[in-house]
C-alpha cells in the first residue's frame, strides 16, 4: 500500500517584516496543469525537526539522491476512475498510477479519495487537511471514513484521523548553505486503518510528514515523511525531498565535477581531489551516524587540492562527508570497513 498523502494541500505564505507568516488560498492551491517536482536526498545523521518560534533549521549535510519524485495536477475526469470520486474537484498523479482526489470548498482543503491499482480507498466523510488562513499556532484535526477496496481481498471499511498543526518559524539551510528567512514549519500526522475479509485482514498506516513551506514557492521547499504500516504486513520508511526549483539552484554552490573522494569503502585512508582556482581555504568534516562531527581537516588553499586522510580512528559503518571550498559545499556518503 503506498504512502497515502493527506498532508499534501495547498498554501502560500504572504509575510512582510512586521506581518506573520499566513498560509490561504489565493497563491498556492494546486490548479490543473500545476507539476511538483521533488528531488530526493539523504542523511546518516539526526535530522533538525525541532518545534516553535524562532527556529534554525540545518539540513546542509544531506547527501543528494537520484530519485525524482513528480506530481502532476490534473482534472477529476481525465482520471481514468474519476467518476468514483464525488464531489472532488482537482485530482494529482504521480504517473505511476496512482491518484489522490481533493474538494476545495473556498477555504477548505479537503481529502476525497485514494485511487491505488492495488488499493483505493473512497471517502463519504472526507479528510480535512486545511482550513485557511494558517498562521503559527495553528492546530486542526478531523476525523475521515470510507470505503476501501482491494483488488484481491474484496471491500471493507477505512477510518482514519489527520492532525495538522502549524509548528514552527525560523531559517531553513539547505545543502550547499543556501538559507531562507521566514519559514513556516507545518506537521502533520495521519493515520489510516483498512479492514478486509471481514477483519481478517487489517492493515494501520501512520504517517508524520515535515513540510518548510517560503514565500518564494508555490509548494514545500523541503519535506521529511515518515511512514509506518502494521497489521498484516509491516514496513518502515523515511523520505527527504526537496522542491527541484529550489534544487538545481543548490547546484551553483557545490564543487565542480572535478571533485574527487576515493576509495569508498574505505579502511585506513581516504583521499580528496579537486580544483580550487580560486585558492579559496577548504576543511573536510566527516559527520557520524548521529550527526556528530568526528573529525575534521583543513586541507589548504592550493590551486590543485590533493590530500589523503587518515581515517583508522574511526569504527566501521556509514559517514558523511563534508566538503567546504570558500562557499561551496559537497556532501558525499562514506563507509568505512
Amino acid at each position: 500500500m503506498k504512502k497515502i498523502y493527506l498532508s499534501i494541500f495547498a498554501i502560500v505564505l504572504m509575510f512582510s517584516a512586521q506581518a506573520q507568516l499566513s498560509l490561504n488560498q489565493a497563491f498556492n492551491e494546486p490548479i490543473v496543469g500545476d507539476v511538483n517536482t521533488k528531488m530526493a536526498f539523504d542523511s546518516v545523521g539526526v535530522l533538525p525537526l525541532n518545534t516553535g518560534a524562532n527556529q534554525t533549521w540545518d539540513f546542509s549535510s544531506l547527501a543528494g539522491d537520484t530519485i525524482v519524485d513528480v506530481t502532476t495536477f490534473t482534472t477529476v475526469a481525465s482520471t481514468p476512475n474519476g467518476t468514483n470520486y464525488a464531489g472532488s474537484t482537482l485530482a494529482d498523479s504521480d504517473g505511476q498510477g496512482t491518484y489522490n482526489y481533493y474538494k476545495s470548498t473556498g477555504t477548505q482543503y479537503e481529502l476525497v479519495g485514494i485511487d491505488d491499482p492495488n488499493l483505493s480507498i473512497n471517502l463519504s466523510n472526507t479528510a480535512i487537511a486545511a482550513i485557511r488562513p494558517i498562521t503559527m499556532g495553528y492546530s486542526n484535526s478531523d476525523v475521515f471514513s470510507g470505503t476501501a477496496t482491494s483488488s484481491q481481498a474484496g471491500s471493507g471499511p477505512a477510518t482514519g484521523t489527520i492532525t495538522t498543526v502549524a509548528s514552527g518559524t525560523g531559517t531553513l539551510i539547505l545543502p550547499g548553505g543556501a538559507s531562507y528567512a521566514n519559514v513556516l514549519q507545518v506537521k502533520a500526522n495521519q493515520r489510516v486503518e483498512v479492514s478486509l475479509l471481514f477483519g481478517a485482514f487489517t492493515v494501520t498506516v501512520a504517517t508524520t510528514d515535515y513540510n518548510y513551506y517560503h514565500s518564494s514557492q508555490k509548494f514545500p521547499l523541503l519535506t521529511v515523511s515518515y511512514n509506518d504500516i502494521t497489521g498484516a504486513f509491516t514496513s518502515s520508511s523515511a523520505t527527504i525531498r526537496i522542491n527541484s526549483y529550489v534544487a538545481v539552484g543548490l547546484k551553483d554552490l557545490k564543487l565542480d565535477n572535478s571533485f574527487a573522494m576515493f576509495p569508498n569503502p574505505a579502511k585506513e585512508n581516504l583521499t580528496i581531489k579537486l580544483q580550487n582556482s580560486s585558492n579559496a581555504n577548504c576543511t573536510v568534516d566527516i559527520v557520524n551516524a548521529i550527526g556528530q562531527t568526528v573529525q575534521t581537516n583543513s586541507l589548504g588553499n592550493d590551486s590543485e587540492i590533493l590530500n589523503t586522510i587518515s581515517i583508522s580512528n574511526l569504527t566501521s559503518g556509514m559517514y558523511l562527508v563534508k566538503t567546504t571550498l570558500g562557499n561551496k559545499v559537497s556532501v558525499k556518503k562514506l563507509i568505512i570497513e
